[in-house]
């Protein structure tokens, strides 16, 4: 075989080939955010406010603004009488940002005597504030433990005295134990923003990240050493999900799915023998003139009309 034609031999085989990967979804569950609570006795101080996020104007946007939004008052309230309106931006409760609802409400449960109060209000474009007078509650009640996520930081995080997220648990595969991040460590800012209480922190986590990405954290440890890291969120990896040569065979499958295929002798108009498989179904076929097909035996329940079924 002449130089040529050899070279010429490999083009033909390398163009008639095909593959394809395509990136591993993470399971379901790995998106959903998981927590450990208990019930009993507890004790908080009280404000009297119910609060939302501070949304961005731009629904699109990942931006989140500083404070938290009034929605409620209650009437005879800390609040009320601190002049607090439904409307207003709490950027701050003693001295404390208070980016989210869970923050603000870690906050108070810190308090254990009751005690006075500065808040820093938002009212349009001015900023005040105002001194209120918290009263203590004791209440029976489900409180948070600790936040999981599973997906893409696969950790256990929860507020710790200044409403901030910390270190609970790493799971093994955890890209901020590969990062140096460690048990009772505090996260101190996300992507270079302040990342808000545990739950905050990991919603944020999910709605901004792809397998994968860079993760900018700052954490401080428990003896105050303080680290920038840098490191990537879990990425499942790829899989193959196609390969063929054209005309003698082809193999596919669906990731998510339990469905594949797989041809030999692939002619323009049919194939010499397709297999395919969708869960328990299997379907043959030679030459598309012998076919069958197996699969699990399912009973249907066919009842009349007027039939009645008493337990």
């Amino acid at each position: 075989m002449t130089p040529k034609l050899h070279f010429a031999c490999v083009f033909l085989v390398a163009a008639s080939c095909s593959f394809n990967r395509e990136p591993l979804p993470l399971p379901p569950s790995f998106q959903a955010l998981a927590s450990a609570t208990e019930e009993g006795p507890a004790g908080s101080a009280f404000l009297g406010l119910t609060t939302e996020l501070n949304q961005a104007e731009d629904v699109f946007s990942l931006e989140m603004p500083p404070g938290v939004r009034v929605t409620a008052v209650e009437e005879g309230s800390p609040a009320e009488i601190a002049g607090v309106v439904v409307g207003d931006i709490l950027l701050q409760f003693a001295g404390r940002a208070t980016d989210d609802p869970q923050r603000l409400q870690a906050l108070l449960e810190q308090i254990t005597i009751q005690q006075s109060v500065v808040l820093r209000l938002q009212r349009g474009s001015e900023v005040v504030e105002t001194d209120a007078a918290l009263i203590m509650q004791d209440t029976s009640r489900v409180r948070h433990l600790y936040h999981v996520d599973r997906g893409f930081l696969r950790a256990a995080f929860r507020d710790n005295q200044e409403g901030q997220p910390q270190v609970v648990e790493l799971a093994g595969e955890s890209p901020l134990a590969k990062g140096g991040v460690r048990p009772g460590d505090v996260i101190l800012s996300f992507q270079g923003q302040d990342p808000g209480s545990s739950a905050e922190f990991l919603r944020r986590a999910q709605l901004s990240l792809q397998p994968g990405d860079e993760i900018l954290l700052t954490v401080v440890g428990p003896r105050g050493s303080r680290r920038e890291l840098a490191l990537d969120a879990f990425d499942p990896g790829t899989a193959l999900t196609q390969f063929g040569l054209w005309p003698l065979f082809l193999w596919e499958r669906e990731i998510g799915n339990d469905r594949g295929e797989f041809r030999i002798g692939r002619l323009i108009i049919t194939d010499i023998f397709r297999y395919s498989r969708d869960g328990d179904e299997r379907e043959y076929s030679v030459l598309s003139l012998l076919e069958w097909e197996t699969g699990e035996l399912v009973l249907e329940d066919n009842l009349g009309s007027n039939s009645e079924s008493q337990l």
